[in-house]
């Protein structure tokens, strides 16, 4: 289990895919993203799949905590 994926600099769609996969396949907890569409899409993701998290605002990035 990877413990924390960074998406800083991966734009989307990259970085919208490699999250989702890292929470698929890995069952990472916190993401770190920086790229806003990335994360819009990520955390809509997150929403239809019922997942709940939160949301910390870092330096020029977001970190999103998910609840597996």
């Amino acid at each position: 289990m990877c413990s924390r994926f960074d998406g800083r600099g991966l734009n989307c769609p990259l970085g919208f895919v490699k999250a989702k996969q890292s929470l698929l396949r890995d069952k990472t907890k916190e993401y770190l993203l920086d790229d806003k569409t990335t994360l819009y899409n990520f955390i809509r993701y997150l929403e239809k799949q019922n997942i709940t998290f939160v949301l910390h605002s870092e330096d020029n990035s977001t970190l999103v905590k998910v609840n597996l």
